[in-house]
């Protein structure tokens, strides 16, 4: 199976096009960090959506002080905007400076925070599912947009990170995306296990120390992809020596790499990515070129089945 290959794209209005430009049509997908200090996350990823052919886009949402619901329905637009090329990073926030920001709760730890995180990602598809693909008719003869009897009522009721209830509710007020999940990642942090249970994709950074990949492997479901993270290569970097660390991690169970790169250096490496490294992987059959209509079936996710199927 061809490794899959990815990297990250943060938010700048100076590299961030010609950047995805460049990747479009070559790597599998775009992972869009953010880190509350520069353009939010989605908002950049939609704007790239309608200028992009075939670049998957997966923004990172940290959901400890966002609302689900916004949160379904954000994504479910950028899944339009994109053509069925869009995913969701699930992340958190835990320290006191990001609350600050929002000011609607008060930090809390990580762990915390990441179990709110596994039951939202159960409440989005929720959300996602909560129209089905047939649910707007547009029958004139009754004056009808929608059937009303293909909408499906969410009522979740979960505790945040500091342990109040709340209540989430639907349907939501956007049609299911495309792909109807979006594929969710999530990295492997401390005790984030339900929640990488949950995701569609996991990420592994084992330069943390938190988690192998080998544990990581023998925990998730065998057809769960896990990318191992690479710190972007400067040009000191061999190709070569990038071909075999892939190797390697393909060999130890990864099912590719995502490179990460920092904003000052992120649109020379795309160029090196796709001049130089691609190449060099294809040469050594590690990598095919990526097909697929949307971007589950390009990476490797099954169908997404609704939960509301036999409704």
């Amino acid at each position: 199976m061809s490794a899959l290959i990815a990297t990250t794209l943060t938010p700048d209005l100076t590299t961030g096009l010609a950047a995805a430009k460049t990747l479009d049509g070559h790597v599998d997908f775009a992972l869009v960090p953010d880190d509350f200090s520069d353009l939010d996350a989605v908002e950049f990823a939609s704007w790239l959506g309608p200028l992009t052919d075939r670049l998957g886009l997966i923004p990172e949402v940290r959901i400890t002080h966002l609302e689900p619901f916004h949160v379904s329905t954000a994504s479910a637009t950028l899944d339009y905007a994109a053509r069925a090329r869009a995913g969701l990073s699930v992340g958190i926030s835990d320290s006191a400076a990001e609350a600050e920001l929002f000011g609607r709760r008060a930090a809390a730890p990580a762990v915390d925070a990441w179990a709110e995180a596994a039951a939202v990602i159960d409440v989005i598809r929720r959300l996602w599912d909560s129209w089905d693909d047939d649910a707007i008719i547009r029958d004139k003869s009754t004056d009808r947009y929608i059937d009303r009897d293909r909408l499906h009522y969410v009522e979740a009721k979960l505790p945040d990170s500091t342990g109040t209830d709340y209540s989430v509710l639907g349907p939501s007020i956007t049609p299911r995306p495309p792909q109807g999940h979006p594929p969710i990642v999530v990295r492997a942090e401390p005790g984030n296990e339900a929640a990488r249970a949950a995701a569609d994709i996991v990420l592994v950074d084992e330069a943390s120390g938190t988690v192998s990949l080998e544990e990581l492997r023998a925990e998730l479901a065998p057809e769960t992809p896990v990318l191992a993270i690479l710190p972007a290569a400067d040009r000191r970097t061999e190709v070569a020596d990038i071909v075999g660390s892939v190797r390697i991690l393909r060999g130890r169970g990864a099912d590719g790499v995502l490179f990460s790169a920092s904003v000052a250096e992120q649109l020379e490496f795309s160029v090196r990515l796709v001049s130089e490294i691609l190449p060099a992987l294809q040469s050594a059959g590690l990598r095919e070129n990526t097909t697929g209509a949307d971007l589950r079936s390009r990476l490797g996710v099954g169908p997404a089945v609704s939960a509301y199927a036999d409704a």
